[in-house]
């Protein structure tokens, strides 16, 4: 139960939220609105990053996935921390440097508007699939513990919240409140993690209670979340968009890199209470319900509140930092490069925050159809990382020649392949539709680009 205590705290923080995010409310510029004119420094871009990252969804998944898969989550959290270390050593300030809006305009810089337009719906499907649609359930499921409301109701009212907290600020109110909500999501996990580890009795009473398959690697389980959730990272449109907003490429680097290990020691911690779940919950608890479902039956009161706001910061923080890269997909990388480009600057904030609008209602309409975490996540990434993956990291890092054509057709083949093998479950050689996607994407384009017209060399990290 939650106690009054706990009330106060819940609903301080939220109060407390919506207070900083006003404060901060950006003007009518969209380099303010979008990229909070690259004015963020190492203190706020590294909790931003750390924010965002390890956001509801994506503790709600991991504790989830190892309360029913075991250790199916160890191999993700030691890549992910791999590609992190690589996105701040050769990505981050390189980025920052050449400077935009979204990723997918590096596609646009090298291959042309149309490369970018699609590279942009791509990326914002895949916003609006890890953004408003895993966090409306993560925020679903904290709102049917505390008020035993309708899942789907609560994923709604979720919603609602989080559609006004993020229409009243830019990226400037998303940072700054970033920057307190990781405190609440760090102080939050480590208080969770250290009593039900407590509670469980320790490595030795996991041991002893979990199945033995929990403790070995699903290979096949594993790399399917590697790719939908490790691979998205290294052209995830919400990252590129720190590291435009920060005053520098030193501090876009360091932040980065900074900002890696914690992450992974919060992701270890979420594999450790899923395991200790397995003694402490009934069997028949979903997967889903189980982060909020410790929370709320083993904390004591005060701790209680301060770790379920944890929640609901790390839920919202993912939340409007995928909505803002997403309608801001959706405004530079199709309005202005496609529709008018000629539009003006208060034109663009107009349709951007319109399209906050938009990627909010239509994620929460993907959760309603699929109300799974990982689900979610998963079909959300396809279609971009099997589709842009290859073409994107081409472009940014090699010398060689590019094509337009050959990227249009690599995106379009290896997003759609990707897409059609995950929504039909196909499976061969035991890999996830992700990976066909990323390899007939490849197979396209560097068997293309060689007999292709239009190819030239085009270097954009000069």
């Amino acid at each position: 139960m939650i106690g009054a205590l706990d009330w106060v705290l819940i609903i301080g923080y939220m109060l407390a939220m919506v207070g900083v995010g006003l404060y901060f409310k950006t003007n009518d510029s969209m380099s303010d609105f979008a990229v909070a004119d690259k004015k963020l420094g190492l203190s706020v871009m590294t909790a931003t990053l750390l924010a965002t990252a390890v956001g509801g969804g994506a503790l709600t998944g991991s504790v989830g996935n190892a309360y029913a898969s075991g250790l199916i989550e160890v191999p993700k959290t030691v890549i992910l921390l791999g590609i992190n270390i690589f996105m701040a050593l050769f990505v981050a300030k390189q980025m920052r440097n050449i400077g935009g809006f979204t990723a997918p305009e590096m596609l646009g810089r090298v291959y042309g508007k149309n490369c970018q337009a699609l590279g942009g719906l791509f990326c914002a499907i895949y916003m609006m699939g890890t953004g408003p649609a895993m966090q409306s359930i993560a925020l679903g499921t904290c709102i049917h513990l505390l008020l035993g409301v309708d899942m789907k109701l609560g994923m709604i009212i979720g919603m609602a919240i989080i559609l006004a907290y993020t229409l009243s600020s830019g990226m400037w109110g998303v940072a700054m409140t970033d920057y307190v909500q990781f405190i609440f999501l760090a102080g939050g996990v480590v208080l969770a993690a250290g009593i039900v580890y407590s509670n469980v009795g320790g490595w030795e009473g996991i041991s002893q209670s979990v199945p033995a398959s929990h403790l070995e690697i699903d290979t096949s389980g594993a790399l399917k979340i590697l790719c939908s959730t490790s691979l998205p990272v290294l052209i995830d449109g919400n990252r590129y968009a720190r590291f435009f907003s920060a005053k520098d490429g030193n501090t876009a680097r360091f932040s980065t890199l900074i900002a890696s290990i914690p992450q992974s020691l919060l992701l270890v911690m979420s594999i450790v209470m899923g395991l200790a779940a397995v003694k402490l919950l009934p069997a028949e608890t979903s997967k889903d319900m189980v982060f909020a479902t410790l929370l709320m039956t083993y904390l004591p009161a005060g701790i209680k509140g301060v770790c379920i706001a944890a929640l609901m910061a790390a839920i919202m923080s993912t939340a409007d930092s995928y909505m803002l890269s997403g309608a801001t997909n959706l405004s530079v990388d199709i309005y202005k490069t496609y529709i008018n480009p000629d539009a003006s600057d208060k034109q663009m904030v107009f349709i951007t925050k319109a399209s906050v609008l938009i990627v909010g209602l239509l994620g929460l309409g993907f959760a309603l159809l699929l109300p799974d975490v990982m689900s979610v996540w998963t079909l959300s990434s396809t279609a971009y990382v099997g589709g842009c993956l290859v073409p994107m990291l081409w472009g940014i890092f090699s010398k060689g020649k590019k094509s337009y054509t050959a990227a249009m057709v690599a995106i379009i083949g290896g997003g759609t392949l990707a897409l059609v093998c995950e929504m039909n479950k196909f499976v061969l050689f035991n890999l996830p539709a992700i990976v066909y996607g990323i390899l007939f994407s490849a197979v396209l384009l560097f068997a293309i680009t060689p007999f292709a017209k239009d190819a030239k060399i085009v270097n954009i990290r000069q």
